[in-house]
Parts: structure tokens; sequence; C-alpha cells
């Protein structure tokens, strides 16, 4: 059903399970974002800068590029600019509504848009509380934004400068993100682990860990670049697992199946089960239990209170929706 690797797979079950029990956050970046229209970093400066860097800005890092264009840029009009840029993508990507799929309830992200946002209110009565902006709510989900928001574009991070005094204005924010790393597994989507103070908040998270000598990983990351030194760099902190395919759009592809798979595996909703549009979902072992069981329900004496529940169990599976009893079914072939 799924053209994955073996070892894809038996992650995808792996994670899917962690979300199923509660046990999945997610920290979410700009890979995530891209295939819903939004530039990538150095397409984002391209457009702000407008001619006002002197040549290509060859000789700066992007940091350093967007702190120069803040600098000729009156007081807030950089942050109100990303934000008019962003907000030009309305539609999550497939990935967005994947992710909000697996019901997580904790969010982290280096993205200012509000694409994952609008996936998880499509699936979810309750629309996620965006922090620091609002309040978390019980039973309501939450998503942490790192570096702004495009509704608050005065906050945007973006600079040497805001990166720098990343540390002293938003403190609580990393504490949040290193709660999530000491008490949840991690799934890192889209994050290229190039951001020196998400970096650094890990690397306290491994060092605490190792002073009271914690084993295991806190998270994994799923990587579309290959980057197989990055990788070794990360070893025993986070799972790295490369996903399959000759390119990074195809590797993009396969993270897209990938998160289908994990969804699958995390869902509790088992209301398709006895549906017969399903079947195909089904080993050939699972569907004769299952037409065994479509053929119990059909035998059920309707109105009985002594077969009260298990019919309704049966109905919550989906018996009901679709059963015809073979009988039947050969009645209308013949006719």
């Amino acid at each position: 059903m799924w053209h994955l690797g073996r070892h894809e797979l038996d992650e995808a079950q792996r994670i899917g399970g962690l979300a199923k029990g509660g046990q999945l956050a997610l920290f979410l970046g700009a890979g995530v974002s891209i295939p819903a229209g939004l530039p990538r970093w150095s397409e984002l400066l391209d457009e702000l800068s407008d001619g006002r860097l002197v040549g290509d800005g060859s000789g700066l890092s992007a940091l350093d590029q967007a702190q120069l264009l803040e600098m000729r840029s009156r007081d807030g009009e950089l942050g109100t600019q990303v934000a008019e840029i962003v907000s030009r993508a309305k539609r999550p990507s497939l990935a967005h509504a994947l992710l909000s799929s697996l019901g997580a309830k904790e969010v982290v992200t280096t993205n200012y848009d509000r694409l994952y946002e609008r996936a998880v209110a499509a699936v979810d009565e309750l629309p996620a509380a965006v922090l620091p902006y609002e309040n978390v709510l019980p039973d309501r989900p939450w998503i942490l934004k790192l570096h702004g928001d495009v509704e608050n574009p005065e906050r945007i991070v973006l600079t040497r400068r805001h990166f720098v005094r990343f540390d002293a204005l938003t403190r609580p924010a990393g504490a949040l993100l290193q709660s999530l790393l000491m008490t949840r597994h991690l799934l890192v989507v889209g994050v290229s682990l190039n951001d020196d103070n998400v970096v650094r908040l890990a690397h306290e998270v491994q060092t605490y860990r190792e002073e009271y000598k914690l084993h295991g990983t806190f998270g994994t990351l799923l990587d579309l670049d290959g980057h197989s030194l990055r990788k070794e760099l990360w070893a025993g902190q986070l799972d790295w697992l490369t996903l399959s395919g000759d390119d990074v759009v195809a590797r993009a592809r396969t993270l897209e199946i990938f998160l289908d798979c994990v969804s699958a595996h995390a869902s509790s909703n088992q209301a398709w089960l006895l549906d017969r549009r399903f079947k195909d979902l089904l080993t050939a072992d699972e569907e004769r239990v299952a037409e065994a069981a479509r053929r119990l329900y059909s035998k059920l004496p309707a109105g009985s209170q002594t077969w009260s529940g298990l019919r309704a169990t049966l109905e919550d599976l989906g018996a009901a929706s679709t059963y015809i009893p073979a009988e039947e079914r050969r009645r209308r072939r013949r006719s």
C-alpha cells in the first residue's frame, strides 16, 4: 500500500504508536511550508532586498544580509514586508495536513506562517492556541512560534541582532522547547538544524541528560537533504531517518507517503474496519475475519437489549455502513 522501504515502514509504525499514545510533539521548519508556495530563506532575502544590497551580498551571511536590510529600512518596515510575503500562501501543504492529523498537542516551529494552524482548524473544532500570543486552554493544542508570526510582524526574528538577543528576550520559549525534549519524543520535519539557538538548546538538554546518565534519543529527524555528516553530529541525540529518493523532490514525495503511513498507525478511529469499501486495506486473513464479523452483525436481532452492546461495537467498526448479506449480493448479481 505504501511504497516505502522496510526501515521506513518500521519507523512509521513506531512514530505512529508514539502519536497514538500522546507521546509525540512536533518541531516544524521551513521545509514543511515551502511546498505550500513560501520562499526559501535566500529567496525571501532576494525579494526583500530589491536592489538595496551591494552586489549580491557576497561575503555576508544570510543573517548579516537581513541585518543590513533592517538598517536600511524604516523602523518596523522589514517585519511588515516579511509578513506580507509570507501571507501570500493561503493553502496548507499536504505535509501540513498529514502532520495535523497526528493529533500532537504540542508543536514548536520556526516558521512565521499560519498554515499548520489552518490545517489543524480544518480537522479539529478547537483551533490551536498560538504561543506566546494566546493563553493555553485545557484540551486545546498549542503551537509555539520561536521566530515570530505573520500576525505580529514587529516581533519577527530575521536578522543577526534578533538571533543574538533571542535568549535574553525569549528565554521561556526556549525553556518550553527544552521541556519537550525532556518529556516527549520530538518529530523534527523540515528543519536543517543550522539555527544556533535551537542547536544550543538541544545540546544543553543533552548535557543535562548525560549528567544524570539518561540514555536514548529525544527525537526523530526526517531528512530530505541526505546530510550524512550532520547525521553523525547528532548521533545519540536524534534518530536520523534519511528518506529514500534520488533527489530532494523525490524525497519530498517520500515524506508525504511516510507521513500518511504514520498517520494511519496513529489513528485510533477504526470506523472503517468492517466497511467493505476499505477491504483492500486488510490482508486476506484479516478480510476473512471482517467478513465473519459482518455476517455476525447481520444475524443479531434488532432491538434486543441482550445483544445491544455487541451490535453497537460492530456498528462503531463500520459494520452497518455498507454490509449486504452474501445471499442478497448473490441475488442482486443474478438479477
